[in-house]
């Protein structure tokens, strides 16, 4: 993952763009499931070198999720639990289900790059550039394919989450979609944005980095709101409040 690799895309977010700017016209009311639809699809491209899989990348990604949310297997919640014999726990019997299914489904996609990138044919991904750099990793074939399996699952529906909270965040400031839309058509006139013109697109950044502090997309992130009481400078400010970047700064600053 060199900063070159992570950078190119090779394309696939601006093919996937078009795809679900035509789609989005049409079905708007599903937009939920079209930017997650989105999000897996240049993913899978990019695990891969195909949006083939990326159905099936979803339904492994949210299987993963379930179980490590706390609002998934009990043993979350209840810790004991979790030192049940096996035969005896449902949890462990469907983790067991979960990973087996996981495993093929990462291997047997590595096996579909392998077989083009024997013939010459493949295109280019994170699973291609394991493979070119394998011998000098020393890294086995599982090691590769979970890396790049994971990569994906982490990418398949974080990313829709921000994209939908971007939606949010132009319906309800539309005055900054107008601002945004302004700068896009000077910078980039009839085409879409790409990641060679985000040096030029300032709003564009900063509404990504607001949207992402404002709606964090991984729930396991550091909260946004004060976790018990606390007194700062003669400032009260009680458990489960929300504290915003600018109060914060209000606060430590005195005004």
């Amino acid at each position: 993952m060199t900063t070159s690799a992570r950078l190119s895309q090779h394309h696939y977010p601006v093919v996937e763009t078009k795809r679900l700017l035509y789609k989005l016209l049409f079905w708007p009311e599903t937009y939920r499931d079209l930017l997650e639809e989105h999000s897996s699809r240049n993913i899978s491209r990019l695990a891969w070198g195909s949006p083939d899989a990326s159905a099936k990348l979803r339904q492994v990604t949210m299987a993963l999720l379930r179980v490590i949310s706390p609002a998934g297997a009990l043993p979350n919640i209840i810790s004991p639990l979790a030192y049940l014999p096996a035969f005896i726990s449902p949890w462990k019997k469907h983790e067991k289900r979960r990973y087996r299914e996981e495993r093929n489904f990462f291997l047997a996609q590595q096996a579909k790059v392998r077989k083009a990138w024997l013939g010459g044919k493949v295109k280019p991904c994170y699973t291609q550039m394991f493979f070119d750099s394998q011998e000098k990793s020393n890294m086995t074939d599982l090691e590769g394919a979970y890396q790049v399996g994971m990569m994906a699952i982490a990418g398949a529906l974080t990313i829709a989450s921000p994209l939908m909270s971007f939606v949010l965040a132009m319906v309800l400031n539309p005055e900054w979609l107008s601002k945004l839309q302004d700068e896009i058509d000077i910078v980039c006139g009839e085409r879409l944005p790409e990641m060679k013109d985000m040096e030029n697109l300032p709003t564009l950044r900063s509404i990504v980095k607001e949207v992402i502090r404002w709606r964090p997309p991984v729930p396991t992130g550091i909260p946004h709101a004060s976790t018990k009481d606390h007194i700062y400078n003669g400032y009260f400010i009680p458990a489960g409040s929300t504290i915003h970047a600018m109060e914060w700064q209000a606060i430590l600053l005195d005004i």
